[in-house]
């Protein structure tokens, strides 16, 4: 008998799509999305019915954290959904599944990446100009490869296992400070789908800037905090050929971006993802071979990328649920419109929240369809949610940024919060003042 009912409950497992197929349709759900932003052919049905089938094959593939996360933030949205629902709300449950349907078209073109990202280090250094060095490589690695950034580089910096002050303060500030401009993480997108008036060319001389005064700020602190293991830091200074990839990639994007203005910056993005990965390899091993590694990269990796993905749709979910409420006037507003003030409150509590457990990105989906209907200044507040975004990867110790480092780097929730509350706080009181001035220079 209990033979029997072992041999029962391994079946459904066994029978259980792998990975292969879930690659296979995460590849389609991208091709189908861009089709659909080049403006070819509507095709996000079908699209969505493939993200979402995605998501239920992998969801028991997830992490217990992971999979409870995406079902709260799902289960939420459905029942705010539901609930405008039985108030009139004309909402179709495709419009809600397909809320962040170009972010995980995002999503999954940038994993492609990392098929032609190899790491080569430069000259022995010791000291503040490794830390330094290995800082802006890793800043700049990370700009690009997401999460891959952090483990490429955490695995080459830790010394027995571990890492120390120096290095967590390297990728969490190199990859966080990553997230206020580049448009290969997912958060700059989201944000300019979340605030459709925000333009990027009026967004980068304010998030820009505040990542340079991060990396300054890092470089300080660890001049002054840590003054002795500095001196003998041993890190990983970048080659330049390293650095090319993210050079070509950026400039690309921004250079397409000014030829044709009216592309969306998503659809370039998602497709020189893909594109200039699939060309560096195949100049390297020629096309058959890069057509080869491209399949298996599909069929082998691309399902790696199901917490990532899971995450933004269920996120959608929530933040449709919460727009189908809002326009029924099942939820009211404190406020009518938005300023420097509304600005820096919301940054605030996002960070506080996601500091005490509530992930940012479900928090960044809840205020912006929260004041979707009320934002007279979306450059303000897309620069409030980047940077909110940004201090919450590096200081919480609830995004994916620090579970990587706990789980593979061996750093506790502690250490994590120790290395980084300074410089989160200084980081909150200079966006705070840099919303209020560019509200005195009239940025809206």
């Amino acid at each position: 008998m209990l033979s029997l009912f072992r041999s029962l409950s391994q079946r459904p497992v066994e029978c259980w799509p792998d990975t292969r197929l879930s690659g296979i349709l995460l590849f389609s759900m991208w091709g189908l999305v861009l089709i659909h932003t080049y403006g070819l052919i509507d095709t996000t049905y079908v699209a969505t019915v493939l993200a979402w089938v995605f998501v239920l094959i992998e969801l028991p593939r997830l992490k217990p954290k992971q999979r409870k996360q995406i079902l709260i933030l799902a289960g939420i949205g459905m029942a705010g959904a539901i609930w405008a629902w039985t108030q009139g709300s004309q909402v179709t449950l495709i419009t809600l599944l397909e809320e962040h349907l170009k972010l995980a078209m995002l999503l999954t073109a940038v994993n492609f990446i990392v098929l032609a990202t190899r790491l080569e280090r430069s000259d022995r250094l010791r000291g503040f100009r490794s830390f330094s060095l290995t800082l802006g490589g890793m800043h700049l690695l990370a700009s690009i490869a997401n999460f891959s950034s952090v483990i490429l580089v955490g695995d080459q910096v830790q010394r027995k296992d571990r890492l120390d002050l120096l290095s967590r303060m390297i990728l969490s500030r190199g990859f966080g400070l990553a997230v206020l401009w580049s448009p290969f993480l997912s958060i700059l997108p989201l944000v300019l789908e979340q605030v459709p008036a925000a333009e990027i060319h009026e967004i980068y001389p304010y998030s820009i800037s505040l990542a340079v005064l991060g990396l300054v700020l890092t470089l300080v602190e660890a001049r002054f905090r840590c003054t002795c293991s500095l001196t003998q830091y041993d890190g990983y200074p970048l080659k330049s050929s390293t650095l090319r990839l993210p050079a070509l990639l950026i400039s690309g994007v921004l250079i397409i971006a000014w030829i044709y203005p009216d592309l969306p910056t998503i659809t370039v993005v998602s497709s020189l993802a893909v594109l200039v990965p699939f060309i560096v390899i195949s100049l390297q091993s020629g096309i058959t071979s890069g057509g080869k590694k491209l399949i298996r990269h599909v069929t082998g990796k691309l399902a790696d990328a199901r917490a990532e993905i899971s995450l933004f749709l269920s996120a959608g979910l929530l933040a449709g649920g919460v727009k189908a409420c809002i326009s029924v006037g099942l939820i009211t507003l404190p406020v009518s419109g938005t300023d420097a003030t509304v600005a820096a409150a919301v940054m605030w509590a996002i960070v506080v929240l996601a500091i005490l457990g509530i992930h940012q990105l479900a928090l960044v989906a809840i205020f912006a369809g929260l004041l979707a209907d009320v934002t007279t200044t979306p450059t303000l507040m897309a620069v409030s949610y980047v940077l909110a975004t940004a201090l919450s990867m590096s200081g919480s110790t609830f995004s994916g940024l620090s579970f990587i480092l706990q789980a593979r780097f061996h750093s506790s929730a502690r250490e994590i919060l120790q290395a980084n509350l300074p410089y989160t706080g200084m980081m909150l009181l200079a966006g705070t003042a840099a919303l209020y001035l560019m509200e005195s220079l009239g940025v809206r």
